[in-house]
């Protein structure tokens, strides 16, 4: 698992990439790399959870998953998921409900298209 947020920029996107198979100490490997993140990095404005490169997931991590989101909900920190249409782990995250409780998009794309501001300006020089 790897995560990143660029310091100087305070307020930014806490990505979490999540990576591999999961295993059984999946849950507790998640949520304190994720405490760890929260408390050493500035404060973000939106956590994404990106499960794009996950083999796998079980009903136990999902549940693990929508623990981590309320808990950094009541932080006043909102969060989404990233998980490929059609796979596995798309099924699992529909099947634990998680998309009604937190925004499920198709990639990273998508999740940086909708949190991105409604207005560009574009200056012609």
């Amino acid at each position: 698992m790897r995560y990143g947020l660029a310091p100087e920029r305070p307020g930014g996107v806490l990505v979490v990439e999540v990576r591999g198979e999961p295993g059984i100490t999946t849950v507790l490997r998640w949520a304190t790399v994720l405490e760890t993140a929260l408390c050493e990095l500035p404060s973000p404005r939106l956590l994404v959870i990106d499960l794009g490169r996950l083999d796998c997931l079980s009903e136990r991590d999902a549940r693990g998953l929508f623990e981590a989101f309320e808990s950094c909900r009541h932080r006043g920190l909102p969060g989404c998921l990233v998980a490929p249409p059609g796979t596995g782990v798309d099924r699992a995250v529909r099947h634990a409900g998680l998309g009604a409780h937190v925004p499920v998009f198709p990639d990273r794309l998508a999740t940086v298209a909708r949190y991105q501001p409604l207005e560009v300006r574009w200056l012609a020089c």
